[in-house]
């Protein structure tokens, strides 16, 4: 049944576990693991490295339908993006649990440990990532490629969300028949209903984490005073926390910029915030996917972003549902403005929109990690 522990060996070959072994569990993962588990005809249980990542402030429930546990083991968290786990324990877990699959969720010095014992044991594995070529530490770091090529070649199947994942695994030597398509996904769904676009309280929302290196928080506040030199100091939203949010909040005031603050916001305050304004900027200078795309749109909210991410790439360029420019501060702030002041052209972006989004689905992604573990016959 669902929610089996890992460590029952008293398991027939009928009821072995499908294991998961992921970094942390986010809002998004615990919904797809629910609903997977749902779909599944064994038991699923999920192994996290850790019980949560400094940087993400995410409350969770419970796990509901599936076997979780956190192994013990080392933890460095880098920064707000980047973390190593090294879990001896995942072995003998595994060894106990003899599962009829491991799925592992991108590299880690525990995902090579788990890929070496299902080996050992005869179990097939799958790779998840979400990674792309782009910002891919593998290119530059020795210890990184190590990693990957110990992981990737021994693997049965690989699950990417995107394009640019899928020609990372294929790098690393998994062939293209095998890689299924999982998207990334909102770890909520919007309102039927949604606020009319042009009666929204704000102009502008910025979403993510407040630094430059990753989000482009210190672009966003040059865009937004550039509107405001050039006579139109919006109404502004920024949802998040970080090291730059003191220093924009400093310079939006000092400009004359309305601003609201929201700090970090769990996910039924985040979905309000969505629709909450007309026009979302995500000036990413890295970001492997951006689910915060999928989440404006979903809300009805135009999105211009720059090209730097997944989404911006294969969603809004790919199915003309976004805006995509590169980074420049003049360009950007006469984009804003001139979106803000077309509502047709921003429902013709909507439109674009809803056929797009079924393609990127919590659906979708259940029906990929069903067709890999298909694939092992």
């Amino acid at each position: 049944m669902p929610g089996a522990d890992v460590t029952d060996s008293r398991s027939t070959d009928a009821d072995r576990p499908v294991v998961v072994v992921t970094g942390a569990l986010a809002p998004y993962t615990q919904v797809l693991y629910r609903a997977l588990a749902a779909a599944l005809d064994a038991p699923l249980t999920v192994l996290a490295c850790a019980a949560r990542e400094p940087a993400r402030q995410w409350e969770l429930a419970a796990a509901d339908g599936y076997g979780f546990s956190v192994l013990p083991g080392l933890r460095w968290h880098r920064d707000a993006v980047r973390n190593l786990y090294v879990n001896p324990s995942v072995v003998p877990r595994l060894a106990a649990a003899r599962p009829a699959a491991v799925i592992l969720n991108d590299f880690s010095p525990t995902m090579a440990m788990a890929a070496l014992a299902a080996r050992a044991l005869g179990i097939p594995y799958g790779i998840r990532t979400d990674g792309v070529p782009e910002t891919d530490p593998g290119t530059r770091s020795p210890a990184h490629r190590a990693l990957r090529r110990a992981i990737v070649p021994g693997a049965a199947f690989g699950l990417a969300p995107s394009t640019g994942s899928r020609t990372l695994l294929a790098a690393y030597g998994l062939a293209p028949a095998r890689i299924f398509r999982a998207p990334l996904f909102p770890a909520w769904e919007a309102k039927a209903a949604l606020p009319d676009p042009e009666a929204r309280p704000y102009d502008v929302l910025f979403c993510g984490i407040l630094n430059e290196e990753v989000k482009g928080a210190r672009f966003f506040t040059d865009v937004m005073r550039a509107c405001a030199a050039a006579g139109r100091p919006l109404r502004v939203r920024v949802a998040g926390d970080g090291p730059l949010r003191d220093e924009m909040a400093a310079r939006l005031a000092e400009a004359g910029i309305e601003a609201r603050f929201d700090g970090y916001l769990a996910q039924d305050a985040l979905a309000e915030a969505h629709t909450s304004a007309r026009l979302l900027l995500f000036p990413s200078r890295g970001d492997v996917w951006g689910i915060v795309v999928n989440e404006a749109l979903q809300s009805g909210t135009a999105v211009l972003a720059s090209p730097h991410s997944g989404a911006a790439r294969e969603l809004l360029a790919a199915e003309g549902c976004g805006v995509v420019r590169p980074l420049a501060v003049e360009a950007w702030a006469r984009e804003t403005l001139a979106l803000l002041d077309d509502p047709g052209r921003r429902a013709q972006l909507r439109q674009a929109a809803a056929r797009a989004m079924p393609d990127v689905s919590l659906a979708r992604a259940v029906e990929g990690y069903r067709a890999a573990l298909a694939s092992l016959g």
